[in-house]
């Protein structure tokens, strides 16, 4: 009998990392407002020539998924600051400016600093209260700062050749990815080519052109080698939280709202977004992100 192919060392060694991340994508940005009934069995697509590998990647996925998210306390991001040039430190308000610079310098930013400035340019929305609703919210955008998703940061904070870049896909960008309209995605991109993908739909609130609220169905998938494996698919918020061991007010809270409290406007990259989750699941309310468009 033909013994089946083994998948090479590395190529374990890239889906074990991939699956590390499995226990924290629910907090990716905020966005993933808890609600998915666990698909413990493999789709006809695979990420590899066997289907035995497909199965064993999805129950050791369903296994991750399923592990306990606790609440963190209060913290800044301590992935490593992005790169900014020079020029983009210098344009823009002084606000923007002394943002740019402190998130620059990493962990010598404090997150009352961080918080203060954020404050400041509020008053200064580029999008003036309409962040949710104008077409300059499309496109591709980088997380480079955050506040209260400690959980998933770390996975930015890998060594290089294996660190994870988050990204957040919104309008056309978002369909490319996931080939339908009215969804927003959360990407884990990796170096090496695999990466995670968590979506969930996504519509303004009604009389607030400031905030979106966040609704099943959600999904997370890994991609790789241009196969995708459907991992966990959501229909409500309360099956998802309980699956993350939530408690029973964690489970009967209501949607994500994701609030853009900045949004800058001129659809060229290196827009800075300023985005927070202000109500739903308890473990993400008050997370806090800062995106950069691509």
């Amino acid at each position: 009998m033909t013994m089946p192919t083994l998948m090479p060392p590395l190529q374990w060694f890239k889906c074990f990392i991939v699956l590390l991340c499995l226990q924290t994508v629910t907090l990716i940005h905020g966005l993933s407002n808890p609600n998915p009934k666990l698909v413990s069995t493999p789709q006809s697509q695979t990420i590899s020539r066997r289907a035995w590998i497909t199965a064993a990647t999805t129950a050791i996925a369903t296994s991750t998924a399923s592990n306990v998210l606790t609440p963190k306390e209060a913290n800044a991001a301590s992935f490593p600051p992005p790169f900014i040039s020079e020029d983009e430190m210098n344009s823009g308000s002084p606000e923007r400016r002394e943002l740019l610079r402190l998130i620059s310098s990493g962990s010598n930013a404090s997150v009352d600093d961080i918080e203060s400035v954020i404050s400041r340019l509020d008053k200064l929305d580029p999008s003036a209260g309409t962040g949710a609703i104008v077409p300059e919210l499309d496109g591709k955008w980088e997380l480079i700062y955050s506040i209260n998703a400690e959980s998933f940061t770390t996975l930015l904070s890998l060594p290089k050749p294996i660190r994870a870049k988050s990204f957040q896909l919104l309008g056309s960008e978002a369909v490319k990815t996931l080939g339908e309209d009215g969804r927003v995605a959360q990407v884990l991109q990796f170096p090496f080519g695999p990466s995670i993908v968590l979506s969930s739909g996504a519509v303004p609130v009604g009389g607030d052109g400031t905030t979106l609220e966040i609704f099943p169905p959600f999904r997370l998938e890994l991609a790789f080698l241009g196969q995708k494996v459907t991992l966990v698919n959501a229909g409500s918020d309360s099956d998802f939280r309980a699956l993350n061991a939530r408690d029973d007010d964690a489970k009967a809270a209501p949607r994500n709202m994701y609030k853009q409290r900045y949004l800058e406007t001129s659809g060229k990259s290196g827009d800075i977004r300023i985005s927070e989750v202000v109500s739903g699941d308890p473990v993400v309310v008050g997370t806090l992100l800062i995106h950069r468009r691509v």
